[in-house]
């Protein structure tokens, strides 16, 4: 199974040629270059103009004191640049996994696990909190709140919890909860991981409510494929005659900036689409924004709603659920129509991530580089490290009101999700969508179990490795027309 975990590059120094006999007259040979010294200085290279050229919090940054070249560990060298409080700028030696997982594909079983130690045994079980459609987890009949108390024959523990992501294969036996104890069913749950798409669109329904049709979206990923899904789900919603729309984003942790333009220009009323309104303000490095400061470079500090009139739902109200996980490209579109509509949100405060990147790979930093020179010969080259990789932040983000939060965003209603009173996407039971139906019809709904009968766990802070860069806002380099610098 693929990682999509960084790997850090080990680093040798020159080793000694052996020692030569008082006897022996031949001169002693000139070491050869170690080749990966070379690689290490590559990287350097990499990391040194791409931050410098790109990177939003670059003026913290004592360049006239950084000499890359006698840098010996690039994850070290990189990790003493970054702003002390950037959480999300990251660096991998396989960007190639990094976009793969970006577009939604990995090798997967297809759900997504939280765990917690069973009273106080250190013990622990897996609670699905969903699971993507066609997977290999729903094939083999694993629902969300469904809880796992057994891998591979034995408990699960701090030791082995990973290979529910590692392992080509696993055998998992469901656990049974009554009285507050758990018990383990007596047949185990074989599957097999494959490298798939996974649809982040976990649940699209129409929920007819005291005289409400309520269109109701559980989105896990703003992948760039989910697009035209989208598209139909709300082609669907619009001819149904949806006049109210619950967008659960609790899960969500971001993706790429298009399509939350995309899923902003449907929510938001048809008026500012017409208009072509801006819905985000983007603030870049401080030589960045002195360039892209005139009429020309607008689009590069403003986001427009796009044209999508055909499906605009026309709302002046929405209802999103949220969660701590609710990330960046999910915080964008909920502080993007928040000036132009009444955003109604309910669960947890969000996340906090406030600026958006770019994935940053030597290739395409060496052909700017060398475009930039008008120059027949390369000016840079970086062969030898074409799967390195930076998710740089080059901008933060607000709405046109300028509203920041670093803290993320609290929610209007507070309800929490608790992981042992887990219901389907879409049921009124549960506790965040049925608080959006009870605001939107003015009626109580369904009531879930009491938590009494749950026994007491202690959540681990454990993410799925193959989604390694939860808290992600994408855009794709070139922003624009921008061009990288190279006489800084």
């Amino acid at each position: 199974m693929k990682k999509t975990m960084n790997a850090r590059l080990a680093i040798c120094g020159l080793g000694l040629l052996g020692l030569l006999t008082a006897c022996e007259k031949d001169p002693t040979p000139t070491p050869k270059p170690d080749p990966e010294s070379k690689v290490t200085l590559k990287v350097n290279e990499f990391i040194y103009e791409g931050l410098r050229s790109e990177y939003l919090w670059e003026n913290t940054i004592n360049w006239n004191a950084i000499d890359f070249k006698k840098e010996k560990d690039p994850h070290a060298f990189f990790k003493r640049l970054i702003y002390k409080d950037d959480r999300w700028t990251n660096l991998t030696d396989n960007a190639e996994a990094w976009n793969q997982s970006f577009a939604g594909i990995s090798t997967t079983y297809g759900f997504d696990l939280r765990f917690s130690y069973i009273g106080d045994t250190e013990e622990l079980v897996a609670i699905v909190r969903y699971v993507y459609p066609g997977t290999p987890a729903d094939r083999a009949g694993i629902r969300r709140g469904d809880l796992l108390l057994k891998l591979n024959g034995g408990p699960i523990t701090v030791k082995n919890y990973a290979d529910f992501y590692d392992k080509p294969t696993i055998v998992v036996n469901k656990g049974i909860l009554k009285d507050k104890t758990l018990t383990a069913e007596p047949v185990g749950v074989a599957m097999t991981a494959v490298e798939m798409y996974q649809d982040p669109i976990l649940k699209d329904t129409v929920i007819n409510k005291d005289g409400h049709r309520v269109g109701y979206l559980c989105y896990s990923d703003y992948t760039e494929k989910s697009q035209k899904a989208l598209l139909k789900v709300f082609t669907h919603f619009k001819t149904a005659g949806v006049t109210d729309v619950v967008l659960d984003l609790r899960y969500n942790g971001g993706g790429y900036v298009s399509t939350a333009n995309l899923l902003c220009s449907i929510l938001a009323p048809e008026a500012v689409v017409k208009k072509k309104e801006a819905y985000l303000l983007k603030t870049w490095n401080e030589t960045w924004q002195k360039r892209l400061d005139n009429p020309d470079d607008r689009g590069e500090i403003y986001e427009y709603f796009a044209d999508t009139l055909g499906i605009n739902m026309n709302l002046n109200r929405l209802y999103i659920l949220t969660g701590k996980g609710t990330a960046s490209a999910s915080e964008l579109t909920l502080t993007g129509l928040t000036p132009y509509m009444d955003v109604v949100q309910i669960g947890d405060t969000t996340h906090g991530k406030f600026c958006g990147g770019i994935v940053l790979q030597p290739d395409y930093l060496a052909r700017i580089k060398n475009w930039y020179y008008h120059n027949n010969k390369p000016v840079v080259s970086y062969q030898g490290i074409q799967n390195w990789g930076m998710y740089v932040m080059i901008y933060k983000f607000s709405n046109k009101r300028k509203d920041e939060f670093p803290r993320g965003f609290a929610p209007k209603y507070v309800v929490k999700e608790y992981l042992l009173e887990l219901y389907p996407f879409g049921d009124e039971r549960d506790p965040l969508l049925g608080k959006a139906l009870e605001l939107i019809t003015g009626k109580q709904v369904a009531k879930a179990r009491s938590r009494r009968i749950q026994p007491a766990l202690r959540e681990l802070p454990i993410d799925n490795p193959n989604r390694p860069l939860n808290g992600k806002a994408i855009d794709t380099p070139p922003a624009g027309q921008r061009l990288f610098m190279s006489n800084k």
